[in-house]
């Protein structure tokens, strides 16, 4: 069986989401930073789609990419993750941010939960999490359980 992993990360927890899941997927496994490759998902039989969240988007690069592969991806075995702290919004970001059919094709859906990279961030980004967070980034931790969860429902 083989897996292709297309993510998009903007300080670095998707892409150690991704090999992590690269590792502990069998088959072989491909992984591929969407603003870097442009892979033909015709050979894979699975493809996971990583996404990490800011104020509630995913990348354009990442939305674009579902939206013009919706027709091929609807033919193969799909699990999406997300990374994202606000755990109780993600509903509301999936809704927004992928096709409704893709959504529902989904054979998982993961939220992993997010880490906050303060010393990768931008100022911006900093001032944001901080004011969304209030200082308290006990929000902020990847779970192994959904992960396992997404290995166990992709498999």
């Amino acid at each position: 069986m083989k897996t292709l992993i297309v993510y998009a990360s903007k300080y670095g927890c998707t892409a150690d989401c991704a090999e992590y899941l690269k590792v502990n997927l069998s088959g072989d496994v491909t992984v591929a930073d969407i603003n870097e490759s442009n892979e033909q998902l015709e050979p894979y039989d699975t493809i996971i789609i990583g996404g990490s969240v800011y104020i509630g988007k995913i990348s354009k690069r990442l939305r674009a990419f579902c939206e013009k592969n919706l027709e091929i991806l609807l033919t193969k075995r799909v699990g999406i993750f997300l990374c994202c702290a606000l755990v109780e919004e993600a509903d509301k970001v999936l809704a927004e941010n992928f096709p409704p059919t893709l959504l529902t094709g989904a054979k998982t859906v993961q939220i992993f939960g997010s880490e906050a990279r303060l010393e990768k961030m931008s100022f911006r980004d900093k001032l944001l999490i901080k004011a969304v967070t209030k200082g308290d980034f006990s929000c902020f931790v990847i779970s192994n359980e959904k992960r396992e969860a997404f290995i166990k429902e992709i498999s």
